[in-house]
């Protein structure tokens, strides 16, 4: 004969589930974080300087072509 009946046992299984699900309750955590607004501040001042040193950029070998282009004559 087993030691704890079966009623015992499904009732003692069914007391640990209970137990457990009040030690962590569902959606005990905080959800997850959108981006805050000064990481998106600095991602979007990121791409600025980007965009900046990019045209910066273009205009210097736009004026060393043109530079060079006058002195071949």
């Amino acid at each position: 004969m087993d030691f704890l009946s079966a009623p015992a046992v499904i009732f003692d299984i069914h007391a640990k589930v209970n137990a457990m699900r009040r030690m962590f309750p569902p959606f005990s955590f905080p959800p997850p974080r959108h981006k805050t607004g000064t990481s998106q501040m600095r991602e979007r001042r990121t791409a600025q300087i980007l965009m900046i040193f990019g045209v910066v950029l273009a205009c210097v070998e736009l004026y060393v072509i043109v530079g060079n282009l006058w002195q071949l004559p």
